[in-house]
């Protein structure tokens, strides 16, 4: 038997999220606005990975334990930032050497003068969740 809830929040301040468990299987019923895109175990301490969301192009990054998420197109010339190096909080980009903090997605290191977009990210249980941006 398959059952479909579906519950709307009206507090903005509230995110929503429901935990069921059926037949040993947990199904998540997240905030709208919050998307899974990887588990914890899949990006390691120092390492980033590149993912997609909305038609959006996002580097995952963890530090220490800590996931961020800024665009992986650099706003220099178009370099792949998940490709790159990672300092502490920065992801250097491969084709130009333009440096951007994880943590806000600004510009630590030219050529690159325009930041990189940030975006929310949390995590439930294994889950890494990023928010989409509003189109």
């Amino acid at each position: 038997m398959i059952v479909s809830l579906t519950k709307t929040y009206e507090n903005p301040q509230k995110e929503m999220h429901i935990d069921f468990r059926c037949q040993n299987q947990v199904v998540f019923l997240l905030n709208k606005d919050f998307v899974k895109v990887a588990d914890t175990k899949d990006i390691q301490p120092s390492q980033m990975k590149a993912i997609e969301v909305a038609d959006e192009n996002i580097c995952i990054v963890n530090v220490n334990g800590n996931y961020y998420a800024i665009g992986n197109i650099c706003t220099h010339e178009g370099g792949p930032l998940a490709d790159g190096t990672l300092e502490g909080y920065e992801v250097e980009c491969p084709w130009h050497g333009s440096k951007f903090d994880v943590r806000t997605g600004k510009v630590t290191n030219p050529p690159a003068d325009m930041p990189e977009p940030s975006y929310e990210v949390n995590i439930d249980g294994n889950n890494i969740l990023v928010k989409k941006r509003k189109q």
